[in-house]
């Protein structure tokens, strides 16, 4: 793996695998996939006041349903690294049948733009990657259940995340060649369903900040 490189563009660069979040308007993150040509994949995350609604104006728009899952997120620390302090990811990815193994390294900024090195693979058996991690000194320390149901309308994916603890979410998503328009596409998804404001925060910072409160509010009692 090259050392990161931010180009004028604010694309970072490491090695064969780039990734880009672009928050000009604060919403949209956008994954550069090394390929020829490259794809570009956006992803935009916004608060659900009720998912049901959402899927039905799917359904109305002639969107294509995908599937339905219940996701498990393991993440892990370690002993001599605060992944907290460092800002970096290490998560197992657990569905039915199938799991996923993720790092994902510190965020960058470059004026309006921020980017993040992402690495995921396919694992046969998920519970066997979680004993060779906890073998190298790593630790356990939050796990994110969703149930997620996917649909595709026109191009763009969408997700609707009920989160356990946390509520309900709808993720856009859109792999293409052409970023230039991919943003417009995502806009004019958001417009079509019954969306909440837009999130910024990961699922797991979330997590993170609900538990803090909760300690801060048995500590006051």
């Amino acid at each position: 793996m090259g050392a990161a490189s931010i180009s004028q563009s604010g694309l970072i660069s490491f090695g064969r695998v780039i990734t880009v979040a672009i928050s000009g308007s604060g919403q949209v993150n956008l994954h550069v996939i090394a390929n020829n040509p490259p794809m570009f994949e956006l992803e935009a995350k916004y608060r659900s006041k009720d998912n049901g609604k959402v899927e039905e104006a799917l359904k109305g728009l002639g969107a294509q349903k995908l599937s339905e899952e219940i996701i498990e997120d393991l993440y892990f620390s370690h002993r001599e690294r605060d992944f907290g302090d460092s800002d970096e990811v290490l998560r197992i990815r657990r569905t039915e049948g199938a799991a996923e193994l993720t790092y994902k390294g510190p965020r960058m900024r470059r004026d309006d733009a921020k980017a993040r090195e992402e690495i995921s693979v396919k694992v046969g058996d998920g519970f066997a990657a979680q004993r060779i991690i906890e073998r190298l000194g790593f630790e356990q320390t939050y796990v994110m259940r969703k149930r997620r149901t996917s649909y595709i309308l026109d191009k763009v994916r969408v997700e609707l995340d009920d989160v356990e603890g946390l509520g309900q979410y709808v993720e856009l998503e859109l792999l293409t060649e052409a970023p230039e328009r991919a943003g417009e596409l995502l806009e004019i998804a958001r417009k079509r369903l019954p969306l909440g404001e837009p999130e910024q925060r990961t699922y797991l910072e979330m997590q993170i900040e609900k538990l803090g409160e909760s300690a801060g509010e048995a500590e006051r009692v």
